[in-house]
């Protein structure tokens, strides 16, 4: 029978040794998510340049597209509460029923807001593969 102590030692060994491996690959993924966004970014200058939304490329790698999304920040209570009070300041109880309303709602849980910012961003769709099965 082994010592728990022993054991203990051994599986905080195995921890520790598991903990690295995942904060190195964690780099390996930040770096390579670097190099893709530097990649991606001279991409989108080639297809804005040339004026091209799309690239079909052969193989089992699929189409890259180039989209621009409008992202729009949450609207957040503070801004809703100013909002609120500078539009009612002559009715603070419809003020207060309002924001009694709004209390129920978690900081940034809807995106209630206006405006944005539109960014630009590269897709890849790999096409579908069919796999038949015979029995």
């Amino acid at each position: 029978m082994e010592d728990p102590a022993e054991t203990l030692r051994t599986n905080l060994r195995e921890w520790i040794g598991l903990d690295d491996q995942i904060r190195a690959l964690q780099n390996q993924i930040r770096e390579i998510r670097e190099r893709k966004n530097t990649l991606g970014t001279e991409i989108l200058e080639f297809m804005r340049g040339n004026n091209l939304d799309n690239f079909v490329i052969d193989g089992n790698a699929g189409t890259i597209a180039r989209q621009q999304r409008t992202v729009r920040p949450p609207l957040r209570r503070d801004a809703i509460r100013t909002q609120l009070l500078l539009q009612f300041a002559d009715q603070p109880q419809r003020v207060a029923e309002a924001l009694r309303a709004i209390e129920g709602i978690p900081e940034g849980a809807e995106d209630m807001s206006v405006g944005g910012t539109v960014r630009e961003l590269l897709t890849r769709r790999l096409p579908r593969t069919q796999r038949i099965t015979l029995g």
